[in-house]
């Protein structure tokens, strides 16, 4: 089966782009990576709370470096 005239190509362009995407993903800073988390948590509560169900994201003010909470869990030195 010969593949379309540029199909290939597309896919392969596809692909690349979507490892490259994966990888920037990757680099990002921890507390980024839980606000995107966030972000898609509110996305699926949409749809989620229009089936019926109950559903609640992350507090994004936990994810704040900043937070007075955040200070206290980081280890102290003795």
């Amino acid at each position: 089966m010969e593949a379309v005239d540029g199909v290939n190509v597309e896919i392969d362009r596809i692909f690349a782009a979507k490892e490259q995407r994966r990888q920037a993903l990757a680099r990002l800073p921890f507390p980024e990576k839980v606000r995107a988390v966030i972000e898609l948590q509110k996305m699926a509560a949409t749809i989620l709370r229009a089936r019926g169900k109950m559903v609640r994201s992350w507090n994004v003010s936990a994810t704040n470096e900043e937070s007075p909470r955040a200070s206290r869990l980081s280890p102290t030195k003795k």
